[in-house]
């Protein structure tokens, strides 16, 4: 049996070499610095910052993760998970606070006496955790049952997603010019409308020698005059940004798009059925410990709920319920919550 290896670092992993690839065993008594690619059977470190690890056992972060990506085919334990996306085929045991981070697990997610603030948790199995903190604009989603996105699905999604965000915001410029276009028609029309007036009130003016009035007049048809030159101006730039925009549009390729959402919706739907398959040994559930806030989402394989208010003990479960106000029963799915 061949002995697996062991590499130690004594001091921080530096980012001057910026990829590391170590077969074995890599333990590092000090720090992943920024902008390290790392890969290894099992890491074991005091922090990682700003960097992209993959490794196919499992990792331990002694303190905290930041701002890095972490794909493990094992397990990740660690102290704290700040801004992060970490996926993991295994448990993910955290055991202080994840903030602001996305979690996908084929197995549990564990921070059964910490604290989750404005993340997203994906969990096969279960979610345990302490206290679940969500603000409106930004709250928790916790997802139970479902088989966590692999490489090839995140990569679908992230085209689909940066395509479908392309094409509105070529929409939404084409939208905006076309605003300022008509703004600078309303302004001339308005102009032109009031033009007769002005010209009859400066003539009645000069007649009655009323120079004090006149001059009175002179920073409102200076205004006038800047209001207009400054529309004119902009109409002049949204001629041209329009024509660019509509060439984009033109140019966009919706094929590409249309055969990308497929790809992915196919993708996705072979996971959904898969989860379906493998759920049969255990009810995934979430176990909340001390609170859950309200605004927290809460997802299943087939229902979802949004909660109004915040909840103290309890343990959520995807519940099959049975329709009695059909002439047949139809099979439905509910979130429901439990004391527990």
């Amino acid at each position: 049996m061949k002995k697996k290896q062991i590499h130690q670092i004594e001091g921080n992993l530096l980012s001057r070499k910026k990829q590391y690839n170590y077969p074995g065993q890599l333990i590092i008594n000090g720090d992943i610095e920024p902008g390290c690619q790392v890969s290894a059977d099992i890491i074991v470190v005091n922090n990682v910052d700003q960097a992209d690890i993959r490794v196919r056992s499992g990792i331990k972060v002694h303190e905290t993760v930041s701002d890095s990506d972490i794909v493990s085919g094992g397990y990740v334990e660690a102290k704290h998970i700040e801004s992060s996306t970490i996926r993991a085929e295994d448990n993910i045991k955290v055991h202080e606070a994840i903030r602001k981070s996305d979690i996908y697990t084929n197995k549990s997610c564990l921070i059964v006496n910490g604290l989750v603030e404005c993340a997203n948790i994906m969990a096969c199995r279960r979610i345990e955790v302490c206290t679940i903190i969500s603000e409106a604009e930004i709250p928790c989603t916790l997802t139970i049952g479902v088989l966590c996105p692999d490489d090839q699905d995140q990569k679908l999604r992230s085209e689909f997603l940066s395509m479908e965000r392309n094409k509105k915001q070529l929409n939404e410029t084409l939208k905006q010019v076309n605003k300022i276009i008509e703004d600078a028609f309303q302004l001339k029309e308005k102009v032109q409308s009031i033009k007769p007036s002005l010209k009859q009130k400066v003539i009645q003016l000069k007649q009655e020698k009323n120079y004090q009035a006149l001059k009175e007049l002179d920073p409102f048809f200076k205004q006038l005059n800047e209001r207009v030159g400054s529309a004119f101006t902009n109409y002049q730039t949204a001629l041209k940004e329009k024509e660019k925009v509509i060439q984009l549009i033109e140019s966009f390729d919706q094929e590409k798009l249309d055969a990308t959402r497929k790809d992915y919706l196919i993708r996705k739907k072979d996971r959904i059925e898969r989860s379906i398959q493998g759920n049969t040994d255990m009810t995934p559930y979430i176990f909340v410990k001390d609170s859950i806030s309200e605004h927290t989402r809460i997802q299943g394989l087939h229902a979802y709920k949004r909660l109004q208010e915040t909840l103290k003990e309890v343990r959520i479960e995807e519940v099959k319920t049975e329709d009695i106000e059909q002439i047949r029963s139809i099979g439905r799915y509910e979130i429901k919550i439990f004391e527990s």
